[in-house]
């Protein structure tokens, strides 16, 4: 489904600009809770190693990132859309935080080899990724920019299969109906729908050798979680 564009963008990343261009800051952050921020920001830090130097990808408009950077972590969030890079970096500017924001692809991470402590992909961001090809390269950039003893870690819905009147309606797309078809605010905003098997698949491919999948509690829902381990050197 997805086929480069002459941006150089696949079309599901093209799908996701054109939604966080029509949402916006403002129109995102109104899909949250204050709670809701606190309580992931908290489970995020009792994950990371003290001191850990952070990627956020898939950042927006800075909702995890900014909060880690006032605890005191060196961080640096990358996303596609500018308009929420530009928000964070406004929030980060007016309160003196370092912590840099980055307009840029998941799947070809602008970081040097062992950069990252940490990579962090939640809110669903992995999933908007809408072929296994993208996906595995995303896995791979992560894999490449973390350190040994690092860890990632993808956040995003539990797994359902799709109904026949899902794929007939067109509410479940794609290879195996992989693909829920979402409208919000009356715009697209398709997710690729994982379990283990699909995660499994994609470490295979981009050599990722120690990977977990889980569910947990997170701000008041259950989600699956995807996470990478780099192993020492």
């Amino acid at each position: 489904m997805s086929q480069p564009e002459e941006s150089g963008r696949t079309e599901s990343e093209a799908i996701s600009r054109a939604f966080y261009a029509g949402l916006g800051a403002d129109g995102l952050a109104n899909r949250t809770r204050p709670e809701w921020d606190e309580q992931i920001v908290g489970a995020v830090v009792e994950l990371l190693p003290p001191e850990a130097r952070t990627l956020d990808v898939g950042c927006g408009y800075g909702r995890v990132a900014l909060p880690l950077a006032r605890a005191g972590y060196a961080v640096e969030g990358l996303d596609l859309s500018e308009n929420l890079i530009e928000a964070a970096r406004r929030v980060a500017d007016a309160e003196g935080l370092a912590c840099r924001f980055t307009v840029g692809s998941m799947t070809s991470l602008p970081y040097a080899s062992a950069s990252f402590d940490a990579i962090l992909c939640l809110w669903s961001a992995f999933h908007e990724l809408l072929d296994e090809e993208a996906q595995t390269q995303t896995v791979g950039e992560m894999w490449r920019v973390l350190r040994p003893e690092g860890l990632a870690l993808i956040e995003g819905p539990l797994y359902e299969e799709p109904t026949q009147a899902e794929i007939e309606s067109g509410a479940r797309r794609g290879r195996n109906g992989r693909i829920a078809w979402s409208i919000v605010e009356g715009m697209p905003n398709p997710h690729y729908c994982h379990d283990e098997r699909s995660f499994r698949r994609l470490c295979e491919k981009a050599d990722v050798s120690d990977f977990k999948v889980f569910l947990r509690e997170w701000a008041g829902r259950r989600r699956l979680f995807f996470r990478l381990d780099k192993p020492p050197a």
